[in-house]
């Protein structure tokens, strides 16, 4: 009987035993946006067995402790600032030193881009279809959203003012007749 109730017990005292770990050692807090386990989103509440996170879709997840001590966990409230990383490709045919131009412009006019660290805007890659121009300015945390979405629509704006394009992938493919 012992033998069932231990067995019965073993994941009830392993979500307990990383609870506590979750508590004492606190690598998120209520109120974090957290990563784990496969499950995003903001941590409503913390017990001593589960964690409640809620996504932005308001879908509640709870998520056995064991689940989350044992995996890795990324807490993207820690910091006060996160670099926002954009990719923007751009046509062979442009001139990427005047698109590269373009968006220092757009982070510099941005008030809720911060100077220090500087942000960070070079031709980053030379793809299949496009010059990719990567584009890393830093923001408070609580910014990082509005920063990314406002961007990207002010660069799609301001790259189709200045005849900026903004290709999609092409293939050149080759006919070969056979002789019959």
């Amino acid at each position: 009987m012992s033998f069932i109730l231990g067995f019965a017990l073993q994941d009830t005292l392993g979500n307990l035993a990383s609870g506590l770990m979750i508590m004492v050692l606190k690598p998120f807090d209520t109120g974090d946006y957290i990563e784990v386990s496969g499950a995003s989103g903001v941590v409503d509440d913390m017990s001593v067995v589960s964690t409640q996170i809620r996504t932005f879709d308001n879908q509640i997840i709870v998520v056995p402790n064991s689940k989350i001590w044992g995996d890795v966990i990324t807490n993207v409230s820690a910091a006060q600032t996160r670099r926002v990383d954009l990719v923007f490709g751009i046509a062979y045919s442009d001139n990427a030193p005047a698109a590269v131009e373009v968006l220092k412009a757009l982070v510099a006019a941005d008030p809720r881009c911060l100077n220090d660290p500087a942000p960070e805007i070079f031709v980053g890659e030379l793809g299949d279809s496009s010059v990719n121009l990567f584009c890393r300015p830093w923001v408070a945390t609580e910014d990082y959203w509005d920063v990314y979405w406002g961007l990207t629509g002010q660069v799609k704006e301001r790259f189709d003012a200045e005849g900026i394009s903004i290709p999609f992938p092409q293939r050149d493919v080759h006919l070969i007749p056979v002789e019959s």
